[in-house]
């Protein structure tokens, strides 16, 4: 009960940042009420806190007694996207307004090479389910996906009877292993000749590769991912210190 709380309040905290970036707030800029909120989302003040509050812990918004909340400086950095914030390719599509079809490319049960095992921590040989696939929009391809994970994580089912097409973070929350964070390397790249020869990408052009190891809350790793970013479809931004 506590996980799908937890998952609720994220959810809502994810709608006020899209609530902000759709109102084109700005740093300093006023946030509607906790009335307007709360009817606009259909959940309770105290829901609707625990989502603010998340926001406050990571300097998004500042609450001034008497006056209301504001944007603070850490909201810029939320509002555009950062390259540091965790999140599946199907939400990033979602908030960049996509609306996208997926196509799955390709299905199997492969044994960790080198490379694999490595950033899954599991012997080379270890059976992973690979999945491989293209996400476009309005016929338009806009990231190319390679996952793969331990297949020992389906005990309790068939991976091949899964709906891939739908988001893999999703699935593995409904599983009790929902990756909460990453450790990423990100490229500029060209997509592989044989994928482009293959499924027919030869207008993909240079794209941004995003090559990571996802944890769950507990620190188990779920998947290894490398995802193929259209680059003239995506933009992200860091901060510098």
């Amino acid at each position: 009960m506590e996980q799908v709380k937890s998952r609720g309040i994220s959810h809502l905290r994810e709608s006020i940042l899209e609530l902000i970036r759709d109102n084109g707030l700005r740093v300093g800029d006023k946030l509607p009420s906790e009335m307007e909120m709360t009817e606009r989302f259909n959940v309770s003040r105290p829901t609707l806190r625990e989502a603010l509050k998340l926001l406050e812990m990571d300097a998004v918004i500042e609450a001034r007694q008497g006056k209301g909340r504001f944007l603070s400086a850490g909201a810029a950095l939320s509002i555009a996207r950062p390259i540091t914030k965790f999140e599946s390719v199907s939400r990033l599509l979602e908030s960049h307004k996509h609306v996208v079809e997926t196509k799955v490319l390709g299905f199997g049960i492969v044994h960790a090479d080198t490379d694999t095992s490595a950033a899954l921590d599991v012997d080379v040989g270890t059976p992973l389910v690979r999945v491989e696939r293209l996400r476009h929009a309005k016929r338009e391809a806009l990231v190319y996906s390679l996952d793969w994970i331990p297949q020992h994580l389906f005990s309790e089912g068939d991976p091949s009877q899964i709906d891939w097409k739908g988001s893999i973070v999703n699935m593995l929350a409904q599983l009790n292993l929902q990756p909460v964070a990453s450790t990423a390397i990100a490229t500029a790249t060209m997509l592989p000749d044989a994928v482009v020869g293959l499924h027919g990408l030869t207008d993909f052009g240079p794209a941004f590769l995003i090559e990571e190891t996802c944890f769950t809350v507990a620190g188990t790793r779920v998947i290894f991912a490398r995802d193929y970013h259209r680059g003239s479809a995506f933009t992200f931004s860091f901060v510098r210190k």
